[in-house]
């Protein structure tokens, strides 16, 4: 086999996102537009996103450019009748009496969407679903999966405990918050992106590069760091039996997280045979 039909095989073998590449930059290409609106909400705790209801938004703008945090942005929001579930009110601590006055989400809204075209929140899919403001959404746990995959754990406290994360230059903002409020949280993120940015984007050959890999992150499945359940849980999934891995694509109603990250070490292991047998090196998809 050639070095090319090598190539092309193991290309299409791999799909981490984030392999390093030559930094071969244009002189005539327009510079990206890279500020990311960080962004956290709390709701009512309903389950589905059709029934539940918007009760906090906070933000904060994240230049990735500079690393610069500005522009921090909050505001209730009335539920429109909608009750507030017992063990969401527990974790928020947002009481009836917080919410007296607060606007309506079709009034709260517009101050969080202008002049923005990216937005950022852990855990994306929640925000984005409740909040429906078109526009890039990237998610900082699929992204800080790829970017910190032997943390211990990656929900947001904990990232802020196991990496850690110097929050010192927002404490300022913090005072008076605590985790779960939708600002302390989206503060708590617009940090951590910057983190994220600082390991993955010396892998990209600029701004705009970062930006549409870290979109196809977080669009597709989680990468896992470990197996969730059964014999092997706690396993790094690089280290679980290939027989194990191959059961597991085959489950029809396997979660998709777990059957993505599966399938994609298998890719992987197939890909590093190839290269094994061929004497060449294993080559990450672009």
């Amino acid at each position: 086999m050639n070095c090319a039909a090598r190539r092309i095989i193991l290309c299409g073998a791999m799909d981490d996102l984030f392999p390093p590449v030559p930094q071969t930059l244009s002189l005539f290409a327009a510079a990206p537009d890279m500020i990311v609106r960080v962004i956290d909400t709390e709701t009512a705790g309903q389950p589905r996103a059709q029934d539940d209801a918007v009760i906090e938004i906070g933000s904060v703008d994240l230049d990735l450019s500079t690393g610069r945090i500005f522009n921090p942005m909050q505001s209730f929001v009335d539920p429109a009748g909608i009750p507030i579930n017992e063990h969401a009110r527990r974790v928020h601590r947002i009481t009836d009496e917080m919410l007296a006055g607060a606007p309506r989400f079709a009034d709260a809204a517009p101050a969080f969407t202008q002049g923005i075209g990216t937005y950022a929140a852990q855990r994306a899919s929640f925000d984005r679903d409740r909040l429906r403001f078109t526009g890039r959404w990237l998610c900082t746990y699929k992204l800080a999966l790829r970017a910190f995959p032997a943390v211990r754990s990656h929900g947001l406290q904990s990232l802020v405990k196991y990496l850690p994360l110097d929050l010192t230059e927002v404490s300022g903002q913090l005072e008076g918050l605590h985790p779960h409020r939708a600002l302390y949280d989206a503060l708590c993120t617009a940090v951590l992106l910057r983190r994220i940015a600082g390991e993955l984007g010396p892998r990209c050959q600029d701004g705009a590069d970062f930006l549409e890999r870290a979109e196809r992150v977080s669009t597709e499945p989680a990468l896992l760091a470990k197996f969730r359940f059964g014999k092997h849980k706690g396993s790094r999934l690089g280290e679980v039996p290939t027989d194990y891995l191959e059961w597991v694509t085959g489950q029809p109603n396997m979660d998709a997280d777990v059957a993505f990250t599966a399938r994609y070490h298998l890719k992987r292991r197939r890909a590093e045979m190839i290269a094994r047998m061929t004497r060449g090196p294993v080559v990450a998809a672009l």
